[in-house]
This record gives structure tokens, sequence and C-alpha cells, in this order.
């Protein structure tokens, strides 16, 4: 065995779903996770060094240098990834101790985040600037609604970490602690220009065809330069003009582009209902096409047409709306069903079965 194997300190990524099985994973989705996990190590390591972080993090050629995760072979176990922290060729041994403890708070602040205990992250980064940039990138590579699969992080002794598309919500009532949920809006519109020695962007909202001011959080720097030139979204505290629109928005804390990628139906969960459709059903969100404010879905196959302002509203609605139905119809008595709603509970009771 090689010098570089010997003190080479390594953890193991694993994506966990259906679609896994076959170890296979979508770029898109792999390229995603692994980049969101690079540059948490980047911070971890400039955070460790006690270096300062700017309006925007600039990763330098010394970060690259000693901090760059190496991807090593893909195993079974639904689509497992081996990654390493290892010293080049010229670096001191000394690092092994620094690799170590930066994989250690990893996992620490995965396990935080699944536990919903900030407490437990904040002592291992107690700059906000560092660890609001952290769980923004930790947000982008979690598993988000509707996309069917779990992550998983192991590293040298511990329990490994199972995360779920439950865990984001974690993440977004820590961004915005001091914010009640009806002071809080999501707004879609097309990005028109930003201003960074402001804090602020700009984006035309469809349904007046206005400008509205945005003023953003300074960790979500990176995010613009990311989501440039698409229709993206911005969540943060809002006032409302005359005729009820949003006019200007502060405090942004979330900005991302908007994502009509395909929602795979499987297990549906309400209140204390579950129910497993017969065979995987994938539908296709929309934007309405009035205010391009509203996420649409609708599958006739089971009776389903729902709307949102998010994605993550949108899973929400579906599996509410699913559930409702599977009460309302599958289990009436047929004979106090109107002709349409006999035809839904047929519906209903071919494609789904409770658990």
């Amino acid at each position: 065995m090689s010098e570089a194997q010997q003190t080479e300190v390594t953890a193991t990524i694993r994506m966990i779903g259906q679609s896994m099985d076959n170890f296979e994973v979508p770029a898109p989705l792999l390229v995603r996770t692994l980049d969101g996990f690079q540059q948490i190590v980047y911070l971890l390591a400039a955070s460790s060094d006690n270096k300062s972080i700017g309006k925007r993090f600039r990763i330098t050629n010394e970060l690259q240098q000693l901090y760059t995760l190496k991807c090593q072979i893909p195993q079974a176990g639904s689509y497992s990834i081996p990654i390493s922290l290892n010293p080049c060729l010229y670096a001191q041994l000394s690092l092994i101790t620094k690799y170590d403890t930066i994989l250690e708070n990893l996992q620490n602040i995965l396990s935080g985040v699944s536990e919903n205990n900030l407490e437990k992250i904040r002592h291992i980064l107690p700059d906000s600037k560092i660890g609001n940039r952290v769980l923004n990138e930790l947000r982008k590579c979690l598993p988000k609604a509707g996309e069917g699969w779990r992550l998983g992080f192991l590293s040298g002794e511990s329990q490994e970490v199972i995360l779920t598309d439950k865990t984001i919500h974690h993440i977004d009532r820590w961004l915005n602690p001091n914010t009640t949920e009806d002071e809080v809006m999501t707004v879609t519109g097309e990005l028109v220009r930003i201003n960074f020695d402001e804090y602020t962007v700009v984006i035309k909202y469809p349904p007046t065809n206005h400008e509205i001011k945005c003023f953003y959080v300074e960790e979500l720097e990176d995010s613009l330069i990311e989501n440039r030139r698409q229709l993206i979204q911005l969540t943060g505290k809002f006032t409302l003009n005359d005729e009820g629109h949003p006019n200007k928005l502060t405090d942004v804390t979330r900005i991302e582009p908007v994502d009509l990628s395909t929602i795979l139906l499987k297990e549906i969960s309400f209140g204390n209902v579950k129910l497993r459709l017969k065979n995987i059903t994938p539908i296709v969100p929309y934007m309405d096409e009035e205010s391009s404010q509203l996420f649409v879905v609708e599958e006739p196959k089971i009776g389903l047409f729902t709307f949102a302002y998010t994605r993550e509203e949108l899973i929400e609605k579906i599996n509410e709306q699913i559930v409702m139905m599977w009460e309302r119809y599958a289990q009436a008595n047929p004979e106090a069903l109107a002709k349409n709603a006999k035809e839904l509970k047929i519906k209903l009771l071919e494609n789904l079965e409770e658990v």
C-alpha cells in the first residue's frame, strides 16, 4: 500500500432510492450533490483556518490544492460514492488531523440538520456568515420534494446519517429565524439586473409586468451568479401595493431557479394515512399561464388537480388531495355516490392501496 493510501481520510456519500437500485443516478443530480459537498468542505477548511468570509466566498488555489475531494469507484448500496481527502505530494502529513476534523464536522453538521438541532451546527460554525453559507450549500444538494431519494453520509466510525426531502424544512426555518409564516412570500419573476453594492436584485413580475426590487442577505451572492438569466423564485418579507401585489421584498433568504422537473408519485402520506401507488406515476408540473406564479399538476388517472406557489407546497397539496379523495370516495359506500364520484372511486382503487 502506498503512502498516499495510508494517509488518506475517507467518507462515503450514498444516494438511496428506487431509481438508484440499479446503481445508476442521473448525472445532474450527481453533479449537484458532489458539488454541494465540495463547497461545504471548502467552507469548513476556511473556517478551520480562521479565514474571514467576504461578500463572496472565493476559492483560492491553496484551498483547491489541499481540500479537493477525490471520488473513487462507486460501490453497490443504492449509489454509494467513496470520497477522500489526501495530501498532495508536497503537503505536510499534519494535514491528516485537519482532514479528520473536517469530515467529522461535516458528519456532525448533517446529523444536526437531520435532528433539527441548530445548536449542534452553531457550535461547529460560530461564525454566522460561514454557517449560513454552509446551510445554503447543503440545501442545494439535499433531496428536494418529489425527487424520491434519500441522502446518506458516513465518516469514520460514526453511524450513517440519512437525510430526506423533509430535512430541507429545518434549514428554511433556521434561515428565517425571526419571521412568521404570514410575513413571508415567494415571488416568481424574470431576473432583470443585480446590484452587488446594494445587495439588490430586480425581477420582472409577470402579473403586473412591473419590476420589483428585492433586498437579499449577503450569503446568497453566489446563488445569484448561478441563477442569472433564468426564471427565479425569491422568498422573503414583502410589502404590497394598493392592488394587493408585492412591490418590494426584503430579507430575501432563498433565491433559486423554478424547478419544473418530473415528480415521481410512489408513496403518499398525510396525517395518519399512508397510500402507495401500484405503479410509479410521473407527473410534470407547469406554471399557470395567467400569472406564472403557481405550480400546477394534473393526473386524470387518479383525479388529481392542484396548485401551489412553491414546489414544496405543491408536494404537500398533492399528498393532502390524494388522501382526501381516498377517504371521501375510495372508502365510501358506492350506493351513496353520484356517477362521477363512483368513476373516481374505481380509478383510485385501481391505482392506489393503503399501507
